[in-house]
């Protein structure tokens, strides 16, 4: 069972310094978070009480990129753009706190840093004992003063979305300026040696497409300003595939590692059921315990237990995780690295 797919990275020595940072403060239960975090869904273990929980507290995004899901008719009929209400924010935090959860991230379809709570929302969690916050961002609304305040207010981790250099990053994260976004990035470095932390641990992630021809300048350019660059495959977020080769004897590992809360309440099947295609749950009127314990989350772990989530469960036949991969060679200047492509998907963006 592969529990974290995708993500490549040349160095090794970055990722063991990144898993370092981002640890920092607590880190015996950060290698415990982690030990759980892989050998329970191979043991098919189900927890008393999600290690993770993902709370999105935005479902409205403010970039317009032509990969993404929310640019479909069928995200914008099925999924209402909002913002988490704060009182249900800490309604989910006081359970995670009760039930000791390691880690939150506030991110899931929308950009969070446009929420005005934002800033309460980390402390709250803080103040309850969140070991991890972290969130994916887009750059966009992310400012340096902004930057500052989530620093004091205790993340522990953010990941940018960054695809390409110049004029590639500016045609497919609309309507960002590469220059503006770069030099953001760059300051984000400064506020935190001035301040003389580790924290946040920033990565930036990247799809292969976008930087291909540019891998060793794209790398080259923010190695001295963040903590780790990861490299992904283009997902078909737009659902557009039709020959698609699943791996065989797929058991899901997202079913026993974190659970998903969405800006309304609802709990989603997984952090990839974007569009809400098999609601576990709603937070406002039920526990997390109970919607972790619930039915339909175990009946989804009954199904993949035989190896059947892509012929039964809606989301997973559009997942990534199950989808079949082929290493290909590719290099970063003269540096040689192995990147699973999926089978039968385009390597044109917006496809």
């Amino acid at each position: 069972m592969k529990i974290n797919k995708g993500q490549i990275n040349p160095s090794k020595w970055k990722k063991l310094k990144f898993d370092y940072r981002r640890g920092k403060g607590h880190f015996l239960a950060y290698l415990a978070n982690r030990f759980r975090w892989h050998y329970y869904p191979r043991l098919q273990y189900v927890s008393k009480f999600p290690d993770h929980v993902d709370i999105e507290i935005s479902s409205v995004c403010n970039m317009k990129c032509p990969m993404c899901y929310t640019r479909t008719n069928e995200f914008k009929q099925s999924v209402k753009k909002e913002f988490m209400k704060i009182e249900l924010f800490k309604k989910i935090i006081d359970e995670c706190s009760y039930y000791r959860a390691y880690s939150i991230r506030l991110s899931l379809r929308g950009e969070p840093f446009i929420h005005k709570d934002v800033i309460e929302m980390i402390k709250y969690a803080k103040k309850k004992g969140i070991r991890e916050i972290s969130s994916l961002t887009n750059n966009l609304a992310l400012t340096p003063s902004l930057f500052k305040e989530i620093m004091d207010a205790g993340i522990d981790w953010i990941t940018i979305s960054f695809d390409g250099l110049g004029q590639t990053y500016e045609r497919i994260r609309q309507p960002a300026s590469f220059a503006e976004s770069f030099a953001k990035i760059k300051e984000y470095k400064y506020i935190k040696d001035k301040a003389r932390s580790c924290k946040p641990v920033i990565k930036i992630q990247t799809i292969w497409t976008a930087i291909k021809d540019c891998a060793k300048e794209y790398f080259g350019s923010f190695e001295p300003y963040v903590d780790y660059i990861a490299i992904n495959p283009l997902i078909d977020y737009l659902h557009n595939d039709k020959d698609i080769v699943y791996l065989d004897n797929f058991v899901c590992p997202v079913l026993y590692q974190r659970l998903v809360i969405g800006s309304d309440g609802i709990a989603l099947l997984c952090s990839n059921d974007e569009f809400c295609l098999h609601p576990l749950g709603d937070a406002n009127k039920e526990s997390i315990y109970n919607i972790w314990h619930g039915k339909k989350i175990s009946d989804a772990r009954e199904i993949h237990k035989r190896h059947e989530g892509v012929k039964l469960l809606e989301p997973c036949k559009h997942c990534y995780l199950p989808r079949k991969t082929e290493p290909c060679k590719e290099y970063i200047g003269r540096k040689k690295i192995v990147i699973d492509k999926y089978i039968n998907r385009s390597e044109e963006i917006g496809k």
